[in-house]
């Protein structure tokens, strides 16, 4: 190979191009550099950086589970303030149909030497002029002819207004027959009350009877409880009928008649006695239990017959109210007669109590009866602070 030589001049030329580059940098004068001076060496190139590191990826979080709803908060109700509402009480127009035994056994004796029959006589003529132009009553003797157990159409006096005269001389002129249909009896009244029209009228049949109910020919008196006070002397026409007898009142009950009974009893006879308080109470009128009284109106004297007609005869009369309010309010009312307030009296003597299952009539007593009237203001008051027992 052949090398290549510098002579002196081109060593010159050299060294004087270098000192004028030298001169450039001390002046500050930028000095381009001719066209064939050597690139510059490429700069440096930086190593290339090694890729970081991979984190392992994270686990997947399982998700949050759903949080269910909050439910609706209900709004805060206002602050209970006690608003006493009023439902004024309405009097109930009322029928009621006496059914009067006229059975051998009235002919026995009440007290002393007053008959039976003739005690019942007299207390309907004490107590029903007193209501005879508020109550449309009518009557039905059984049995209703002389023929034994008979029971039929027509009534002894048709239902209305201003008969209780005529019901009392009927009876007087009705005398005595055979044998107790208390159930026929029970259904034909039942039947003749339904067929009347007319809408919210409280009717009822009032029950007067000395004996128990019997007639029913289907009963072995070899077997049945005889209700004759000699059983010796039974028949089918002295078997113990109460199970017809219950029946034929719940008829009623379901046809939304009331039945009262007013038993001219017997203490030596207990058959009869149960009987009577179980007609009593499913009439829906029994007297207040616990009070150590039967459950129906019980007559042994004369005056406890007027008293039992009269307590009816309040019952059925002007105070009996219809209760027009909801429901939900009737055990928190408070009875107000003539602007006073009457307490809840279950034992019906001075005050005011249900007068029907369905909380539909209110039936006022002693005072609160006296008090009330056609044109005296009688309301039930719902208030807050009153709970009235069952």
């Amino acid at each position: 190979m052949r090398s290549r030589m510098f002579t002196p001049r081109r060593l010159t030329l050299v060294a004087g191009l270098l000192a004028l580059g030298g001169c450039g940098a001390r002046t500050g004068l930028r000095v381009d550099p001719p066209d064939a001076a050597v690139d510059a060496p490429d700069a440096f190139d930086a190593p290339d950086v090694v890729d970081a590191f991979d984190a392992p990826d994270a686990p997947d979080v399982p998700d949050v589970p759903d949080v269910p709803d909050v439910p609706d908060v209900p709004d805060v109700p206002p602050p209970d303030v006690c608003v006493t509402r009023r439902y004024m009480l309405s009097p109930q127009p009322a029928e009621a149909l006496f059914l009067l035994d006229r059975s051998q056994s009235m002919n026995t004796f009440l007290e002393g030497s007053l008959r039976r029959y003739d005690a019942l006589l007299d207390a309907l003529r004490s107590t029903l002029p007193a209501f005879a132009a508020s109550v449309a009553m009518g009557s039905m003797h059984f049995p209703s002819a002389n023929v034994g157990c008979d029971v039929r159409l027509p009534l002894a006096v048709d239902v209305a207004v201003g008969t209780s005269s005529t019901i009392i001389s009927r009876f007087a002129a009705a005398g005595l027959a055979s044998g107790t249909p208390t159930t026929a009896a029970l259904d034909l009244a039942r039947t003749t009350l339904l067929g009347r029209p007319g809408v919210n009228v409280s009717r009822s049949i009032v029950l007067a009877t000395d004996g128990a109910p019997g007639c029913n020919a289907a009963l072995d008196p070899r077997v049945c409880t005889c209700a004759a006070p000699t059983p010796p002397a039974c028949t089918a026409r002295n078997c113990l009928d109460d199970v017809r007898a219950l029946d034929a009142i719940g008829r009623a009950r379901d046809g939304g008649i009331a039945v009262y009974v007013i038993g001219i009893d017997d203490p030596a006879q207990p058959v009869l006695i149960d009987t009577l308080n179980r007609m009593a109470v499913a009439g829906g009128r029994a007297r207040p239990e616990g009070t150590g009284l039967p459950r129906y109106y019980s007559v042994r004297r004369m005056a406890d017959l007027t008293e039992a007609l009269d307590s009816v005869r309040r019952s059925l009369a002007a105070c009996v109210l219809r209760y027009a309010g909801p429901p939900a309010d009737a055990g928190r009312i408070t009875v107000v007669v003539a602007g006073r307030d009457r307490p809840r009296d279950p034992t019906r003597t001075n005050g005011w109590d249900w007068n029907n299952d369905d909380r539909t009539e209110v039936a006022l007593y002693g005072d609160a009866c006296a008090a009330a009237g056609p044109d005296v203001p009688t309301a039930a008051e719902v208030r807050c602070d009153v709970t009235a027992p069952p």
